[in-house]
């Protein structure tokens, strides 16, 4: 090859490379700048979405005890719903016995209550801001005792006390009855103490804990004690399915192995109030 021929061949091989280097360059800006814009558009979208999400979700899922009864329970607890239940059934207290309606209504932190009590003037309501009321303003101690044993001895509660910052905690699992003997075959409980002290309330309500003892096979369940002026109350559930959904058929509130109240469900019925409030 002349040396001519040979700087040509040269002086083509460093313009090739020069073109080269030069497109890598670009491409690797334009890769860069799309980059960046695309990080920036996903980040925005994701701020739009999360936003959505925090106006119409309910987290369910901090205390696990709760969101896995409310799983069980039916559908009335879809973290993007406020459902309302409607409650009829007759109330016995020592030897009278009343219908009663309960309207259980789920807000952004917890849930609200109004029961109406056939021959009362008023209604009995609870929420989280005011506690119990009674229609001439702060009940009396019968009243107070019948509308928190209404509101707090119930599965809602268990699930959406979550909501308003309760404190749950398991303080036994698989625990059989005092008298069971090495042969025993019957229910075991995991017992869960939920602390319902609202700071909003203060000491206000008559008794600020109850212990839940959740069947280890049906996972629902089946006693609730509290306490009040120093004596337990025990509540017995038994349950039934109505619309879809699990729901106690009959509550019965013992002292001292004496049943002083008792609640059968006649009618349940419930409707999604139609999104965040």
């Amino acid at each position: 090859m002349s040396p001519k021929a040979r700087q040509l061949l040269v002086a083509t091989s460093l313009f090739a490379g020069s073109i080269l280097v030069v497109a890598v360059v670009i491409s690797t800006r334009n890769r860069s700048a799309h980059g960046t814009n695309n990080s920036s558009a996903t980040r925005e979208i994701s701020v739009s979405n999360r936003d959505g999400f925090a106006r119409t979700q309910r987290n369910l899922m901090r205390q696990p005890e709760a969101f896995n009864l409310s799983r069980r329970l039916g559908v009335r607890f879809a973290s993007n719903k406020r459902e309302k239940s409607f409650l009829v059934g007759t109330l016995t207290i020592g030897s009278e016995r009343r219908n009663a309606q309960t309207t259980r209504t789920q807000t952004d932190d917890g849930e609200e209550l109004e029961i109406r009590i056939a021959g009362s003037s008023g209604a009995l309501t609870w929420d989280r801001e005011r506690g119990a009321i009674s229609s001439s303003g702060s009940p009396a101690g019968s009243d107070r005792e019948l509308i928190e044993r209404l509101v707090f001895d119930s599965p809602d509660q268990f699930v959406l006390a979550q909501l308003r910052g309760a404190s749950y905690y398991t303080i036994a699992r698989n625990v059989r009855p005092a008298e069971a003997g090495d042969g025993y075959s019957g229910p075991t409980w995991n017992i869960v103490r939920v602390d319902h002290r609202d700071p909003q309330q203060g000491n206000q309500r008559q008794s600020s804990w109850r212990l839940y003892y959740l069947n280890t096979t049906t996972g629902l369940i089946d006693r609730i004690v509290g306490e009040v002026n120093g004596e337990q109350i025990v509540a017995e559930l038994t349950w039934t399915e109505s619309s879809g959904e699990k729901v106690p058929a009959r509550i019965t509130w013992k002292r001292q192995g004496h049943a002083i109240m008792e609640y059968s469900l006649t009618n349940f019925s419930h409707a999604d109030q139609g999104g965040a409030r």
